[in-house]
C-alpha cells in the first residue's frame, strides 16, 4: 500500500480552505485542488509498503511517542513551492513550532532505525497542501500573497498512518492506524 504519516486538521480549517480555494479559482488559478476531506499536514511520505510492514512500523512509532504531550500549531497565510517561473504547489503556512519539530524528529529517529527512510531525507517544511498548480495568471505571486487568511490553531493529540489510493478522480486516503500520544495505537 502507498503509505504516509500525517496530522489531521480541524473542520474549521477545512472550511477556511474551501473559501481560499474559491478565491484562487476566481483569480484564474487552475489546479488539482485538495478536497477538504484530504487536508492534512504530512510528516512523512513512505511510499509503497506491505500491510504487515505498515503494522509493524506503526507499532514501533506508537511505542516511541507514547506519553508525548498534546500540543497545537498555528497556520497563518498562504505560500508556494516554485518550479521554473511559476507556482508548482500552493500551501497553507504552518508557523514555527517546537513541539511539531520534536514530534517529527522522534518519528524520524525511529524510521531511520528500522530502515524506512534514508539518513539524507531530513527536509521538513511543515505545510498543508491545497493545490497542485496546472495554470496560473500573470502576477500570480501578488494574487496569492493578497489573500488574507485568518490565523487558525490546530490541536494535535495523535498522528495517523494513511494509505493512499490514486484514482482518476483524485486520491482516496484511508486511515490505517491512529497513534494517540497518551494512549498508544488504535
Amino acid at each position: 500500500m502507498r503509505t504516509f504519516i500525517a496530522i489531521d486538521v480541524t473542520e474549521e480549517l477545512k472550511r477556511k480552505t474551501d473559501e481560499i480555494i474559491e478565491k484562487l479559482m476566481r483569480r484564474g488559478f487552475r489546479a488539482n485542488w485538495v478536497k477538504p476531506e484530504n487536508l492534512h499536514l504530512t510528516l512523512f511520505f513512505l511510499g509503497e509498503m506491505k500491510k504487515s510492514t505498515v503494522d509493524e512500523m506503526t507499532e514501533k512509532l506508537c511505542d516511541r511517542i507514547r506519553g508525548f504531550p498534546s500540543f497545537s500549531f498555528d497556520v497563518n497565510g498562504l505560500n508556494f513551492f516554485k518550479k521554473g517561473g511559476g507556482p508548482r504547489v500552493i500551501w497553507i503556512a504552518v508557523e514555527k513550532n517546537q513541539a511539531l519539530q520534536k514530534l517529527y524528529e522522534e518519528l524520524r529517529i525511529e524510521l531511520l532505525k528500522y530502515g524506512y527512510m534514508k539518513e539524507s531525507e531530513n527536509r521538513f517544511i511543515p505545510h498543508i497542501t491545497i493545490a497542485r498548480v496546472k495554470h496560473y495568471p500573470e502576477m500570480w505571486e501578488k494574487l496569492i500573497k493578497d489573500i488574507n487568511m485568518e490565523k487558525s490553531t490546530v490541536p494535535v493529540s495523535h498522528f495517523t498512518v494513511y494509505s493512499s489510493n490514486l484514482t482518476p478522480d483524485g486520491p482516496i486516503y484511508t486511515p490505517v492506524h491512529k497513534c494517540d500520544f497518551e494512549r498508544g495505537m488504535i
